[in-house]
């Protein structure tokens, strides 16, 4: 029988134990594994109680709407879903661009948008054919142009053409008066904000905590879009970066500034609270400038309703009895001769 070598016995025993050594790490890396598989599992797997309270809740979020927006929001949805296909890619990118400008109303994305358009579209298709058996005929029997069943069905067309177009170009209409509406009233809270946010920044606090101050004693779209950055920062991203999706947002010059300004005063080090007064001073000049202008164009917009309706009525009052006057003169003359 063959013995070990006495002198080979150490080394034999470190690699047995190295051997054990490797399989207890294996099966302990393999227990870690499966434990922190569990206790992620328990932690995103929600309880019965958790899947209650979030269906509550999402009931609760879905009844506060319009009843419109959940009738159609689905059929909408599924609209735009198949349209959007044949739309180009740039109207697309303009598209998004104006409902993000816009705060996404009725919380309208672009599937839905575009379902919008589809459904006016057709409406308008429907309702000019419908209102093109009357309309078309009473039209040409005022304007006095004789029956012509060929001219007629033409008027048709027209009349149904029309109805597409406005149906198909509504939507995007509508939008854009959200988005302009929108805009002023950033333009109009925004001094306000800021001087909100100065006056937290002078009492102390920092400018997070400044913003979020503005954010809950205030209300309206620029609050919105500041509770939307401060959101994005407490997932992680960078603040500077989140102002500036904010002005890329919404797209106003003064916004743009306001953010730029914050970026360099942070950058620099220099005083944040007088950099915001002197930019608050700024926007309320932008604005004053901005209303003098408005004013300085209401003459020219006045111009056409004086024309088409004011200069009547006051040559009718005017001159009225004078020729009512001068007809009774001229009837006497001839019933004198």
């Amino acid at each position: 029988m063959q013995t070990i070598n006495p002198a080979l016995l150490p080394i034999l025993i470190v690699v047995w134990l190295g051997f054990l050594g490797c399989i207890g790490v294996l099966f302990s890396a393999r227990l870690m594994r499966s434990g922190f598989q569990k206790r992620m599992q328990q932690a995103l797997a929600p309880t019965d109680d958790e899947i209650d309270e979030l269906a509550n809740e999402t009931k609760d979020e879905e009844m506060s709407q319009s009843l419109a927006t959940r009738v159609l929001g689905p059929v909408l949805k599924k609209m735009g879903a198949k349209m959007k296909k044949g739309v180009k890619a740039g109207a697309g990118a303009q598209v998004r661009d104006m409902l993000e400008q816009a705060g996404h109303p009725l919380g309208m994305y672009y599937p839905e948008f575009m379902g919008l358009k589809m459904f006016c579209f057709m409406l308008g298709i429907g309702v000019g054919i419908l209102t093109s058996f009357f309309a078309v005929p009473m039209i040409l029997r005022l304007a006095e142009i004789p029956s012509d069943p060929q001219l007629e069905m033409m008027g048709q067309m027209l009349w149904v053409v029309i109805f597409m177009y406005a149906g198909f170009s509504g939507p995007t209409f509508w939008l854009r008066k959200t988005v302009n509406a929108r805009v002023r009233q950033i333009r109009k809270a925004m001094a306000d904000v800021v001087d909100l946010i100065v006056l937290a920044i002078e009492a102390g606090m920092g400018f997070d905590q400044a913003v979020g101050q503005a954010v809950e004693k205030t209300k309206g779209p620029l609050t919105e879009e500041l509770k939307r950055v401060l959101d994005e920062v407490r997932v992680g991203k960078q603040q500077e970066d989140a102002f500036r999706d904010m002005a890329e947002r919404v797209r106003m010059p003064e916004l743009t500034l306001l953010v730029a300004a914050i970026a360099q005063a942070m950058r620099m080090g220099t005083g944040l609270g007088q950099a915001l007064r002197l930019q608050a001073m700024e926007i309320r000049e932008r604005r004053m400038a901005f209303i003098k202008e408005q004013a300085g164009k209401l003459p020219v917009k006045m111009m056409l309703p004086l024309v088409l309706f004011i200069f009547p009525a006051l040559f009718v009052v005017i001159l009225g009895p004078a020729a009512v006057q001068m007809s009774v003169m001229q009837t006497s003359g001839e019933l004198a001769f």
